[in-house]
C-alpha cells in the first residue's frame, strides 16, 4: 500500500485545488484503496489542525525546558571546573612554598662551616629528588586538569551552538 502520509498530502493538495470530494474519493479507490480507506484519509485531511498547533506549542515548551536543563548543567560544570582549578592552584602554591623552604634549608646547610656529613648529604639528595618528583607530578596533573577543562568548555560550546 502507498504511504499514508503521501496519500494524505496528495488529498490535501487536491482539495486545495478545488477538486470535489467524490472525484478525490474515486481517485483514491483507483490507486487500490478500498472505499472505507479512501473516505478515512479524506476525513483525516479535512479534520481541524488544532491538535497539531497544540503539539507544536508542547514541543516548544519541551525544547525550552531542555535548554534550561542544559544551561543549568553548563553552569554547574563551570562551577565545578572553577572549583577544581582553584584547588589545583592552591595545591601548586603549597608545593612551591614547600620547595622554597627546602631550598632555604639546603642553603643554610651549605653555608655552615662544619664539615659535610655524608649521611646528611644523602638525605638531602633524596629529599631533593622526591621534591622534584612531587613537583613534576603536580605540574603534570595541573596541565592535565587544564586540558580537561578546555575540552569540557569546547564540548559545552558545541552543545550551546547546536541549540
Amino acid at each position: 500500500m502507498i504511504n499514508e502520509q503521501v496519500m494524505a498530502d496528495t488529498v490535501q493538495r487536491m482539495l486545495e485545488a478545488g477538486i470535489d470530494e467524490p472525484t478525490v474519493l474515486s481517485t483514491l479507490v483507483d490507486t487500490g484503496l478500498t472505499q472505507e480507506e479512501a473516505a478515512s484519509i479524506i476525513q483525516k485531511v479535512k479534520a481541524p489542525k488544532a491538535p497539531v498547533q497544540e503539539e507544536i506549542i508542547q514541543q516548544q515548551q519541551d525544547v525550552q525546558m531542555l535548554r534550561n536543563v542544559v544551561e543549568t548543567q553548563a553552569q554547574e560544570q563551570d562551577l565545578q571546573q572553577t572549583q577544581t582549578h582553584n584547588m589545583l592552584n592552591m595545591h601548586e602554591q603549597k608545593i612551591d612554598d614547600v620547595s622554597k623552604k627546602v631550598d632555604e634549608v639546603k642553603q643554610v646547610i651549605k653555608d655552615q662551616a662544619s664539615p659535610a656529613d655524608p649521611s646528611l648529604n644523602y638525605r638531602i639528595s633524596n629529599l631533593e629528588n622526591k621534591m622534584e618528583e612531587i613537583n613534576a607530578g603536580s605540574k603534570a596533573m595541573l596541565d592535565l586538569m587544564q586540558k580537561i577543562l578546555e575540552t569540557d568548555r569546547k564540548v559545552l560550546t558545541e552543545l550551546e551552538s547546536k541549540k
